[in-house]
Formats: C-alpha cells, sequence, structure tokens
C-alpha cells in the first residue's frame, strides 16, 4: 500500500474534531504532524491516506458542517501547501476567492 499525503488549512483549532470525524470513518489513514505558525489565524494538520483514496471521500468523511465551520483547505501537495501561506492580502482572502468576489461584483452591477 502506498501513502499520499494530505494538507489540511482552517480558521480555528479545528484538529480535534476532524481527527475525531476520521477515526470513526472506514478510511485507511495515518495522522502526522506539522508545526504552525504561532502569529497565523491559521492551524495546520497533515494526513497520510491511502494512494486509492479520493479527496472527495475524505472530505465526506469529515462532514461539511466542519469543512464550512472552520473554512478548511486542502493540499495534495507540500508545494500548494506553502504557496498557500503567501497568497492572502489583507482581506484574509486568497486570490482565487478575491477574484471569485470581483466576478460576482461585476455580474451584480447589471442587476
Amino acid at each position: 500500500m502506498n501513502w499520499i499525503t494530505i494538507y489540511i488549512k482552517g480558521r480555528g483549532d479545528f484538529r480535534e474534531e476532524v481527527k475525531r470525524k476520521l477515526d470513526h470513518s472506514h478510511l485507511n489513514l495515518m495522522p502526522g504532524s506539522i508545526g504552525g505558525a504561532v502569529d497565523s489565524s491559521y492551524t495546520y494538520d497533515m494526513y497520510w491516506v491511502d494512494e486509492d483514496t479520493d479527496l472527495q471521500d475524505l472530505k465526506k468523511a469529515i462532514g461539511a458542517k466542519v469543512i464550512w465551520k472552520y473554512r478548511l483547505q486542502f493540499y495534495g501537495s507540500l508545494e500548494a501547501f506553502i504557496e498557500s501561506q503567501h497568497t492572502h492580502d489583507r482581506s484574509g482572502f486568497t486570490k482565487d476567492e478575491q477574484a471569485r468576489i470581483n466576478s460576482i461584483r461585476e455580474k451584480a452591477k447589471d442587476w
């Protein structure tokens, strides 16, 4: 069996709640440990998941309520995870989120 690493980033300390949800799931995984910045408003966690596990299955096991509550973001590579730490502006939104907001604002002008 081969493992892939999934990095999770969220607001607030979601780790215990996510761990409890995943412990009761049928997924084959191992918890990892990752340090976070002291001055960061984000919390980080990681799991090694069986390579045959789909990310959607992992998200379903955690549940939408928890994902929305902590605004969880999932990354399948270390590069994407590290890049996400540097893509926030002062508003707290990622570049992708800000682009979506701007798109909605443009469409709202026509209404």
